[in-house]
């Protein structure tokens, strides 16, 4: 075998797929505690663990990863700077939470250092890319179950109210829910939005090839999208799907059938007069720029941030008067971040702002620098697309759960590099501690593990 087939052991593989597994079905799971999510305690500990076992030794990224994980860096260390010299606040807005603000900032590194571990301790990354995939798409079908219970007159379950807030108090989705925008178990609508989005791509990803189960997904989640009325679903995530399954090289009947199975359930959905009875069909409306609202194109696809009357201005003008350059620090302001840049602005002023704008740069450039004609390149392409174009909506790197699922497809696409080895670390060992010499021989009797793709290997 050589330095590949050893670096991409079967055990290491299994135990990375069903730690990497973990991790990503932990994003979807309840808050613990009111502020503590399961996923945060997830990261956090397999973090520990893989550090536990070595798994820094093998660490390494791709050169377009070290970049996008130093520009991350970067705002992390100018927030650090406003707690540690906190700039003088005369607004009227006081401080958010310090632990909040540096949980948002430092579990996207925390992400993909643990993915990074475990392909130095050789796990498979493909493996591991197909398991984030898998869990994300099949999660976001079963909150599109949660979004519709929510819909009678009773109003959402009450076991979501774990997921949304972690106490009893109202959440942003209950007061969503009166406008008839349905989340599910996510607080808000903009964060179910991204995560139905990169479940779209997702699932284009996964079953390419059976076009009657993309078709089935596909569509369920672009229900899901919304019946949230979500702009990043709508506007982002369904169009770059879209344009993904057009493209496909399988057939044009294959991309007949998916979208053709969408067209006639919409049909059949009308005239059974279930959409008209949808409370959130006006709100879905108003972003059709015919619709005889007021609004300009741009305040209308922007809620009013940017445009006429912008509250961006606002926000701009608090931060001004703060501290313009590095921004007021970790904590953050009690100011709605509708925005990746917004919340750049606020924790690291200006310097954060080109540090995010950079940021998506180094991302876009890895992708173009790493494609391919392999499965993953379009996947990598779709994920760049819904980030930045999710990040003029809400801080899609840093948005909670839906962060954490795309920092671990992120690393796994575009950041992290993938030849680790496995030799004498016990990760890779399998029975009583003891390894099985067959595994680093070349015996016909062990099955050779299948070529890696051409991106697994290339630094940008």
């Amino acid at each position: 075998m050589n330095r590949a087939d050893i670096a991409n052991t079967a055990p290491a593989t299994r135990r990375g797929r069903a730690l990497i597994a973990f991790i990503a079905a932990a994003a979807f799971g309840p808050y613990l505690a009111p502020g503590i999510r399961t996923e945060q305690t997830a990261v956090y500990l397999a973090a520990l663990l893989l550090l536990a076992v070595g798994g820094w030794v093998g660490v390494r990224l791709t050169g377009a990863g070290l970049v996008a994980v130093a520009l991350h860096g970067g705002i992390v260390a100018v927030a650090l700077l406003g707690v540690v010299l906190p700039p003088p606040n005369s607004t009227l807005y006081k401080p958010a939470g310090l632990s909040a603000g540096l949980d948002n900032l430092l579990l996207p590194l925390a992400v993909v250092f643990v993915v990074a571990m475990l392909a130095g301790l050789g796990a498979d990354r493909a493996v591991m890319l197909r398991t984030v995939c898998q869990v994300t798409v099949w999660a976001m079908v079963i909150n599109v179950g949660a979004a519709v219970a929510s819909m009678g007159d009773a109003g959402a379950p009450q076991f979501l109210l774990m997921w949304r807030l972690g106490d009893d108090g109202e959440s942003v989705a209950d007061r969503a829910e009166q406008l008839g925008r349905y989340s599910g178990m996510f607080n808000q609508p903009a964060e179910a939005g991204l995560l139905y989005s990169v479940a779209l791509i997702a699932a284009v990803y996964l079953y390419r090839s059976q076009p009657v189960r993309l078709a089935v997904v596909s569509l369920t989640l672009a229900v899901g999208g919304a019946l949230c009325v979500s702009k990043v679903a709508l506007l982002v995530g369904l169009p770059v799907a879209v344009w993904q399954i057009m493209r496909l090289s399988t057939g044009w009947w294959r991309r007949t059938t998916t979208l053709a199975g969408a067209g006639v359930a919409l049909v059949v959905a009308a005239n059974m007069g279930m959409l008209p009875r949808w409370e959130g069909m006006d709100f879905l409306l108003r972003l059709i720029p015919a619709s005889g609202t007021n609004q300009d194109v741009v305040a209308l696809y922007t809620a009013g941030r940017v445009g006429d009357s912008s509250s961006l201005s606002e926000i701009i003008g608090v931060v001004a008067s703060t501290n313009l350059w590095t921004g007021v620090g970790a904590a953050g302001l009690r100011l709605p971040y509708d925005n990746g840049w917004v919340e750049a602005l606020v924790v690291a002023g200006a310097v954060g702002v080109v540090l995010q704008t950079l940021l998506l740069v180094a991302l876009t450039a890895a992708w173009l620098a790493a494609r391919s004609r392999c499965p993953e390149s379009p996947l990598a392409g779709g994920l760049v697309a819904v980030v930045v174009g999710a990040s003029f909506g809400l801080p899609a790197l840093t948005a909670n759960r839906a962060a954490t699922i795309v920092w671990l497809m992120l690393a796994l696409l575009l950041i992290v590099h993938g030849d680790g080895d496995t030799r004498s670390r016990w990760w890779a060992r399998s029975g009583r501690g003891s390894h099985r010499d067959q595994i680093f021989t070349a015996s016909p009797n062990v099955p050779r593990r299948p070529q890696a793709p051409a991106w697994a290997g290339r630094t940008p």
